[in-house]
């Protein structure tokens, strides 16, 4: 088994990137980690919620695209339901 991690957009941040790394590191050793950054879609100023109702399905689009009749699909979301590592 593998993790594929989907992310849509650039990660900036020097913390996130050193986090991940380490991450990545120590689950080497249990599962290999594939991390797959997407380019985000750019939102034009003062667009209609028709416009960004378009993007996300753009962005969405390009998840669904990297992914396979196998994987399992866990969505991480700020205001998603926190789970333990066995859950």
């Amino acid at each position: 088994m593998k993790i594929k991690m989907i992310v849509v957009g650039k990660l900036k941040e020097n913390y996130l990137k050193e986090g991940i790394a380490e991450y990545s590191k120590r689950m080497q050793t249990m599962l290999p980690l594939e991390i797959i950054e997407l380019a985000d879609e750019k939102i034009p100023d003062h667009a209609s919620d028709k416009e960004k109702e378009a993007v996300k399905n753009q962005e969405g689009q390009k998840i669904l695209d990297k992914l396979t009749d196998e994987d399992k699909v866990v969505a991480l979301a700020i205001q998603g339901k926190l789970m333990t590592s066995q859950a």
